[in-house]
């Protein structure tokens, strides 16, 4: 697959030209983006095999390490969707990427975008239904609404597979690239605004609930990126009908869809990830502590998770000082550093 300005490719800029289209060549900017970006999954990938090695630690097991993994799965296929339907390679030399339809719907919309979104929906859900309404998310609550969840993004991919190709997305030849039907385009962003909209009503319900750790900044990080991503799709899709033809749009559409998903789940998984890593026993006590100072046991289950011998040695530890928190907010584990220091 070349990235350098062949006569092929000068031939397919001039076409575009004629027919009234202004088309940047792919070139070593893409490839560039896409080592970047496959990078930066190659490090997640390595970060999550260490968090499923370690989902028994409270504070990881809290976060459902499997749901993130899948969550995971589903920023890879959303890359390469992007990447496939994004103009950023050659798509005429394979029977695969030329299938727009299987790209298009199935890796870049329904496991990719949606599926993350979803996620990311879920996520504000589980905690409002924490700190809202004082129960646990699990069992059959957590089930029925991944379920719901899962089976609407089967469902919306379904009908979208028996609907004619030029009713959603076809290989245009002379282009080299994936085109959109575009009420098929509102329709997408329709479903990923709802999603953004839900997120929105979610975080309104909980803008005055105490939180234990750092969940504020999950949900309101969560709010802020569907926001730009929902923004940044809708103005690629609908202003710029074949946005993968400008250089800039397409690398920019690429780095705030997954960027932003590296974001909304390192905000999520970063603090229990460093503690279990390098303070393991002593942000384990912290974590306790807090539980119990808040009255949380009961929804975060860890009285129930932890063996009694480990209760008993956490117990030797000495208390660890941290800022006092405020009655909104949260204290963070480089609060605890801090007060250790001083």
């Amino acid at each position: 697959m070349s990235f350098a300005f062949t006569p092929k490719e000068q031939s397919r800029v001039e076409v575009a030209a004629f027919l009234g289209i202004h088309l940047d060549p792919i070139s070593y900017v893409d490839l560039s983006t896409i080592i970047v970006l496959g990078t930066m999954y190659v490090f997640e990938f390595i970060a999550l095999c260490y968090q499923l090695r370690n989902r028994d630690y409270l504070p990881l097991r809290v976060k459902n390490v499997p749901v993130m993994f899948s969550l995971y799965f589903g920023g890879v296929s959303w890359l390469l969707g992007d990447i496939f339907t994004g103009g950023l390679v050659h798509l005429g030399q394979s029977p695969v990427l030329r299938n727009c339809k299987f790209t298009a719907i199935w890796l870049r919309i329904c496991i990719g975008a949606y599926y993350v979104t979803s996620l990311f929906a879920l996520r504000c859900y589980s905690l409002y239904y924490v700190f809202c309404k004082g129960k646990a998310f699990r069992g059959r609550v957590m089930l029925i609404s991944l379920g719901v969840a899962g089976l609407s993004i089967v469902a919306f991919g379904g009908v979208s597979m028996v609907l004619p190709t030029r009713m959603t997305v076809w290989y245009e030849e002379i282009l080299d690239m994936c085109n959109y039907n575009h009420t098929y385009v509102l329709c997408v962003l329709l479903v990923i605004w709802a999603i953004w909209a839900y997120t929105a009503v979610m975080t309104w319900k909980m803008r005055k609930i105490p939180f234990c750790f750092n969940e504020r900044v999950e949900i309101f990080t969560s709010f802020g990126i569907l926001l730009v991503v929902s923004l940044l799709n809708s103005v690629c899709l609908l202003v710029f009908s074949v946005y993968p033809a400008y250089l800039g749009w397409r690398t920019a559409l690429l780095y705030t869809n997954h960027v932003g998903a590296s974001i909304g789940y390192w905000v999520v998984m970063w603090e229990p990830t460093y503690a279990c890593m390098f303070h393991r026993d002593e942000y384990l006590q912290y974590w306790i502590n807090i539980l119990k100072e808040d009255q949380m046991e009961r929804e975060y289950e860890y009285s129930t998770n932890l063996n009694p011998e480990t209760t008993m040695d956490l117990i030797e530890y000495p208390e660890i000082p941290f800022k006092e928190r405020s009655t909104l907010g949260s204290t963070t584990i480089s609060d605890i550093y801090t007060a250790n220091v001083q």
